[in-house]
């Protein structure tokens, strides 16, 4: 018997929804139901961070170290939790709400009677969990690495082994932590947008950390929303998402994630305008300046107006003030708005950009060269400083 029907098993005896987490507190199974009070209930017990069960409910009523059923007293119904066990190891719990009229009395005998049993399936639940994990690593690694033989194998085996949809379209997220943040964090991101995603829809998906990175493919476009509700999590605010667009086939799945790199390379480099999650159809001109040696450009190799202008007296200022010109197409009144300055000062400014520079910034190529000298400066962290 497997832990799905072990669960189904047990529901369908006490007459109530029922799910089964591991020591993470991560759905390993739950019961299924066709009647809408038992659907409704079975949502809210799966629904993430508002479920009843929670990490501080377990330590306040000690359920950890509980040897029996521990009934916590809640708003809209009791919720009965009891630890699942397999050979004196902690391995998870199994619970349900009480909203029951008439429960029976042997109701936690009979849960009690089935731990040993779900516990034994629950450790080989984890086992095959570790597996797949290691397996989806490896087989990650391979497909998005350099040998196209090695790719297409590990497509075909990702398929075979029923780990990702085999579908004509697939992009992949790029997730990483700060440097100086813990690499956990990175793998909690994964770990949370496998576990979102498993939770709110059926698509299989995979992911696994590879280095500093974590990865996960889908096999369809990545939705913004979805994206933002799975990295909602406390201390996953500082992680940098990228993502690729999409591409026909599984074995070129390595462009997607090529690009889903360079986007939140972008991130990394100018905060500011992109956030914490960036699509690699928003870069822009960008996506060409992201595969530029930006960490060996010297100040030296820029135009002679951009190096004036990095170098220049009030160079942050009057940098600032080009490029925001030049991003209104050279439109004075549209400028300012963005520069959040009068018309005036905005003349006043250009003026000085025109001392400092030694060119004519209404000719068409001085303008191309300021615009995209500017731009790489900045990626390149070559931006001037107060």
């Amino acid at each position: 018997m497997s832990l799905d029907d072990a669960v189904q098993d047990l529901a369908d005896r006490l007459g109530v929804a029922l799910v089964v987490v591991d020591h993470d507190l991560r759905i390993a199974a739950f019961s299924v139901h066709d009647t809408d009070a038992r659907l409704a209930r079975l949502a809210r017990l799966l629904a993430g961070s508002t479920a009843p069960l929670t990490k501080p409910l377990v330590e306040q009523h000690r359920v950890r170290q509980a040897r029996h059923g521990v009934r916590v007293p809640q708003d809209d119904g009791e919720l009965v939790v009891l630890p699942l066990r397999h050979e004196q190891q902690l391995l998870g719990y199994v619970y349900y709400v009480e909203d029951r009229d008439t429960p029976r009395a042997d109701d936690l005998a009979v849960l009690e009677s089935a731990a040993p049993e779900m516990g034994a399936l629950l450790s080989l639940r984890i086992s095959d969990r570790r597996h797949g994990t290691e397996n989806s690593r490896q087989l990650l690694a391979e497909l998005l690495g350099e040998s196209p033989e090695k790719r297409a194998e590990a497509a075909g085996k990702l398929v075979r082994d029923n780990l990702i949809d085999d579908v004509e379209h697939y992009s992949v997220l790029v997730l990483r932590a700060p440097d100086s943040a813990p690499r956990s964090i990175t793998r909690l991101a994964v770990e949370a947008t496998l576990e979102f995603t498993t939770r709110s829809t059926t698509v299989k998906i995979v992911g696994a950390v590879l280095g500093a990175e974590g990865i996960v493919l889908f096999p369809r476009p990545v939705n913004r929303d979805r994206l933002e509700r799975a990295l909602a999590g406390p201390g996953l605010e500082v992680v940098v998402a990228g993502v690729g667009s999409v591409r026909p086939s599984l074995a070129q799945a390595v462009d997607s994630y090529h690009e889903a790199r360079l986007a939140q390379r972008a991130s990394r480099l100018d905060p500011q305008r992109y956030g914490k999650r960036v699509f690699w159809d928003e870069l822009g001109l960008d996506r060409l300046f992201l595969q530029l040696p930006l960490d060996r450009l010297t100040p030296s190799q820029f135009p002679d107006g951009v190096r004036r202008l990095l170098d220049a007296p009030h160079g942050v200022e009057l940098a600032a003030t080009l490029e925001g010109y030049l991003d209104s197409g050279g439109e004075i009144q549209s400028a300012a708005r963005r520069l959040r300055i009068h018309r005036s000062t905005l003349y006043y400014r250009l003026d000085r950009i025109r001392e400092v520079i030694g060119c004519d910034i209404t000719d068409g190529s001085i303008r191309l060269e300021l615009h995209a000298g500017l731009r790489i400066a900045r990626l390149a962290g070559l931006w001037p400083h107060e």
